[in-house]
């Protein structure tokens, strides 16, 4: 019988210990819960008080940092390149302003550094493929435009305008005149043989050469053809193509 009871009071023992357990796991848990609502920004269960987000649009950096709704955001500042708005002026801001957010809510205020001016290199004389990947390095636009010059190797830069040294804003179009590439009158005839009628056409006319298939064909595979390959004819020149 003692042994009875001394087994029920150990039960109720364990029992009560494991009830403050959990009810001390529960208090943990409800002020860690309540210490991260009051940490978090966001409006679903945030205890923090709202703000509505400021028009900062149009200010200098300074009147911005000293707008009081402003400071109770967490504001990251960054600096653009933008020409429409005068340098040191804010030019965007994300979120935008009316929205109504969490105190230290992360804001975004972008300022303007004006417009981006670049020097316009000399690339006179530099290939083609080359000028263009520099102009478009420093954000300007080019356009090419070719002259004849016999004297300068094909695809040269002759000139650029605006001229080397001009000021010139990040976008702004540039136009390059470049050396036209002077035909040569002449083509190698190509392997054509054992090509399909239709791919081996348009192979020839790729080349600058005509197919001309005296049995009338209209498909088949090139069996033979006449020039030979390798054999350098003027451009259009026609090219026999034998088919079986």
């Amino acid at each position: 019988m003692e042994a009875t009871k001394h087994r029920r009071r150990f039960r109720v023992s364990v029992l009560g210990v494991l009830a403050v357990l959990a009810a001390l796991f529960a208090l943990a848990a409800a002020v860690l819960i309540w210490i991260v609502l009051g940490r978090s920004t966001n409006p679903l269960w945030s205890r923090r008080a709202d703000v509505l987000v400021p028009d900062l649009l149009g200010r200098t950096r300074a009147e911005a940092e000293a707008d009081p709704t402003a400071a109770a955001l967490a504001v990251t500042w960054e600096e653009v390149y933008n020409p429409a708005v005068e340098a040191g002026r804010v030019c965007g801001q994300q979120p935008a302003a009316g929205r109504t957010v969490k105190e230290g809510q992360a804001l975004t205020v972008q300022v303007s550094l004006g417009t981006n001016w670049q020097t316009m290199p000399d690339l006179t004389g530099q290939d083609r493929g080359a000028a263009l990947e520099a102009l478009r390095g420093m954000d300007l636009s080019p356009t090419v435009e070719f002259l004849k010059d016999n004297t300068m190797d094909p695809y040269t830069v002759v000139r650029t305008d605006p001229a080397p040294g001009a000021q010139v804003a990040a976008g702004q179009s540039v136009k390059v005149v470049v050396v036209r590439p002077i035909p040569d009158p002449f083509r190698p005839v190509p392997n054509v043989t054992g090509m399909e009628l239709a791919a081996a056409r348009a192979y020839l006319q790729e080349q600058g050469l005509l197919a001309v298939v005296p049995s009338n064909r209209v498909e088949g595979t090139v069996t033979g053809q006449d020039p030979i390959p390798g054999t350098l004819l003027r451009v259009l020149s026609p090219v026999e193509l034998y088919v079986g």
